[in-house]
């Protein structure tokens, strides 16, 4: 039996959850999520490192989680993923040569200031011989060693970091079949994770991902037009976005008035997010590798909200289903869905520990 904890820091809230693994079985045994000041980190970014160390010393403290090592996710501007062909290659140390080397003319990051890492996601058959397909991510270094010192502050201690979006494609997706794996016909699926400040547009094939790209919007904008528009204090308006939602039959007793004057102002500010999905959609769609899009699998905090799902299928034109973080863990345990909503990063990031992997 092994036990893997990882967190997932965000501009909003802290998240981390508590995996066991034994014998084949998944089994989610602890999992917290709780606001943090405002300020501390923005879009993915720490400001305050000395301040956010204290949070999250106290987080570890309350949530009381096992020992001191944990897995960390990494999501903002100073990331960098692109995808490149290369010829096929079956050792490993030639294929991250030839993948660095190529990798410094893709990346605009220099060589020295940047940690790279990279997933092959599919082979091919080129003109000239096998071909290999590979998502490369770089980041800034500078940016690395601060969420290391920041963590380590806090008396913890890093055993891996990954990119987001391949934390969350774990955690939502399942793995692909034996049989269909690799099979050119399999649809591309997308996930659209409305974090507190940003939005992640990930499209992948066979669980491996062929496409990400971070939009600033996130859940704080559709709080920010409840509030404008009721005059809601923002914690007021917070738990209002959430309970009144777009559509459906609003709980007994709200008043009309109040449940129009909520809808109209999600309304209005879900469009850019319906905008700017559609356009991240349309740019995978323009190239030369991308596959039809099955359907849209909405994430995050803001994916409580009522009704947002069948109103990015409205938008979009196609498929919206609220993702299941628990859908790849054996026993979930007693951990309410809204809390696994939310952690569904910090899901994905525990999945991917050896003997978490799923």
């Amino acid at each position: 039996m092994s036990t893997v904890v990882a967190l997932d820091m965000g501009s909003s809230a802290i998240a981390g959850v508590e995996l066991k693994t034994g014998r084949d079985r998944v089994s989610l045994t602890k999992a917290a999520v709780e606001p943090i000041p405002h300020g501390l980190l923005h879009d993915g970014e720490i400001q305050q490192p000395n301040e956010l160390a204290a949070e999250l010393k106290r987080f570890w403290k309350a949530a009381r989680f096992s020992g001191r090592r944990v897995r960390l996710g990494v999501a903002n501007q100073r990331v960098v993923v692109r995808v490149i062909d290369l010829p096929a290659l079956d050792d490993e140390r030639e294929r991250r040569a030839a993948v660095e080397f190529e990798a410094a003319e893709h990346i605009p990051i220099p060589p020295d200031q940047s940690v790279v890492d990279f997933q092959p996601v599919m082979r091919y058959e080129g003109d000239s011989g096998p071909r290999e397909r590979i998502v490369v991510v770089a980041a800034h270094r500078e940016m690395i060693d601060q969420l290391v010192a920041v963590v380590r502050g806090a008396g913890l201690q890093p055993v891996g970091i990954d990119l987001e979006a391949f934390a969350l494609l774990r955690a939502l997706q399942p793995p692909a079949s034996v049989l269909d794996e690799g099979s050119p016909d399999t649809q591309a699926e997308a996930v659209v994770h409305v974090g507190a400040e940003v939005t992640h547009v990930i499209v992948s094939v066979d669980r491996n991902c062929h496409f990400t790209r971070m939009i600033g919007f996130g859940g704080e904008q559709l709080t920010r037009a409840v509030e404008q528009r009721t005059g809601l204090p923002r914690e007021e308006a917070e738990a209002v976005k959430l309970a009144c939602g777009l559509l459906g039959t609003p709980m007994e007793g709200w008043d009309a008035d109040t449940v129009a004057e909520v809808r109209h102002a999600l309304a209005l500010g879900a469009r850019p997010l319906v905008r700017e999905v559609s356009r991240s959609l349309d740019y995978y769609r323009s190239q030369p590798f991308s596959r039809g899009i099955g359907r849209i699998v909405l994430s995050g905090g803001t994916s409580l909200c009522t009704g947002i799902d069948r109103y990015m299928q409205q938008g979009l034109g196609m498929q919206v289903v609220v993702g299941n973080p628990l859908g790849q863990i054996d026993d979930p345990g007693t951990v309410p869905p809204e809390v696994a909503t939310r952690a569904a990063v910090a899901l994905g990031l525990a999945l991917d520990a050896p003997g978490g992997a799923r």
